[in-house]
């Protein structure tokens, strides 16, 4: 007696009409998401290595206010915003830098402007998550809490 088996069909076989386009989708997906984790980590980078950040951060690090405010180590505390531009040798920078240590957060606010080699900054204030105390590292002093 011979035994008829029936052949079965591949996995693949049997599901092809919602395979092939969940499949598709999955991989338009997963290139859309590699751009833009990619454009992120550009900008990051473009940020991190700006004068100005760096110079805030310094700053920042080595002021006593802003030590015994949020603490040691300082260090970043998620993404920077803003902008930096350069033209012909000028430039400008805007960036909110999100600092920590290990009492509390803060924000570095930055603004500056570039003429020639050297950087004008405008602004350069810590702002203290918790207590939203603003301190301006360019003169060192405290500024007044803005009510609402």
């Amino acid at each position: 007696m011979e035994s008829h088996q029936e052949q079965q069909k591949s996995w693949f076989s049997r599901n092809k009409l919602w395979a092939l386009p969940t499949g598709g989708c999955l991989v338009v997906l997963i290139i859309v998401a590699i751009f833009v984790f990619s454009l992120i980590g550009g900008v990051t980078t473009l940020f991190k290595n700006s004068e100005p950040y760096q110079y805030a951060i310094q700053q920042a690090q080595e002021s006593e206010w802003v030590i015994s405010k949020i603490g040691q180590p300082i260090e970043t505390d998620g993404m920077t915003t803003g902008n930096v531009n350069f033209t012909n040798g000028n430039g400008t920078a805007e960036l909110s830098i999100p600092i920590k240590g290990n009492k509390d957060e803060a924000t570095i606010l930055v603004i500056a402007n570039k003429t020639g080699e050297a950087w004008d900054y405008t602004t350069l204030t810590v702002t203290v998550d918790d207590t939203e105390e603003v301190y301006n590292l360019l003169n060192s002093d405290l500024l007044p809490i803005k009510e609402e």
